[in-house]
């Protein structure tokens, strides 16, 4: 009995020192391993892309005669076998300057590459693209009198066909970023496909006509460089999917050409139509990048 006293005591001993220790333990606070904060978005990056948005055209035309139709007149009316040209007053009179619209689709690709310091980010990109840019300009005008008296300067019809079959720029990007929002502006260089083609036509009118039926055709297809700019606004979607909106400006210097006369025959050879076009585009455009990781881990 004693010793069954004395072994119950003992338990309770224990189990009033075991209490206090194990009711301090459930007031402790429990903390866990810390979790590290997600990386901010960075620009800095490479990336590829797509794009496809509007191009209108403003086109600036001047044809005149030239050749020998600049030569001193004579008793004939040109064209004819002897070679003699326009007097100076029917020159201008069938000189015609005028301009012309044409807007498109416009679609291609790009890549580039950004690196962002702070909220400053910086790059270049490269694009190529094609439009549907293809339009004919037709302008027709009634018979009126030569200077020369007695002498009717037939019907004429001229038409002109512009067109830009492609453009690629490389370009400079500057801008601010905020967060995901990039503000930017771009300047560089555009290589662009230019294509022109002219048809002056005369019909013969009254007993002496001048440039009775002549009809001349002429084309050039060139590539040209210009200085391009513009800018936009990219905003990051998520880590590696961006989209842009953005617009672009270049003027292509003038293209010059000449339209042989190319019938009726039986007239000296160097009689020609002179074609001048100076064209400027507007480009408004979507794109989306995909952008590749740079030593920035996905969150």
């Amino acid at each position: 009995m004693r010793r069954t006293l004395a072994l119950g005591v003992g338990l309770l001993g224990l189990a009033g020192m075991a209490l206090p220790a194990y009711a301090a333990d459930l007031g402790r606070p429990v903390y866990k391993a810390p979790v590290a904060a997600p990386l901010p978005f960075t620009w800095t990056g490479c990336y590829v892309g797509a794009n496809a948005g509007w191009i209108g055209t403003h086109d600036k035309f001047l044809l005149t005669p030239t050749g020998n139709y600049l030569n001193p007149a004579g008793a004939l009316a040109p064209p004819n076998a002897a070679g003699t040209g326009l007097l100076v007053g029917d020159a201008i009179n069938v000189t015609d300057a005028f301009t012309g619209n044409d807007s498109g689709f416009t679609g291609g690709g790009q890549v580039g590459c950004n690196y962002q310091a702070g909220w400053f980010v910086f790059g270049a990109e490269a694009d190529i693209n094609g439009t549907s840019q293809d339009t004919t300009f037709t302008r027709a005008f009634a018979p009126f009198p030569s200077v020369s008296p007695g002498f009717t300067i037939g019907s004429q019809t001229e038409s002109v066909n512009q067109k830009l079959d492609f453009y690629s720029t490389v370009r400079g990007r500057a801008g601010v970023a905020f967060d995901r929002f990039y503000v930017y502006g771009t300047a560089g260089v555009v290589i662009a496909d230019e294509k022109s083609a002219t048809n002056v036509s005369f019909l013969p009118a009254g007993a002496l006509p001048v440039f009775d039926t002549s009809v001349h055709v002429g084309s050039r297809s060139t590539t040209r460089t210009a200085p391009v700019f513009g800018g936009g606004l990219e905003y990051a979607f998520t880590n590696n999917w961006t989209m842009k909106a953005e617009y672009l400006h270049f003027d292509l210097q003038s293209l010059v050409y000449n339209s042989p006369l190319i019938s009726p025959a039986g007239v000296a050879p160097g009689y020609s139509w002179g074609t001048r076009v100076k064209e400027s585009n507007d480009v408004v455009r979507l794109g989306v990048n995909y952008k590749f990781d740079w030593g920035t881990p996905l969150r």
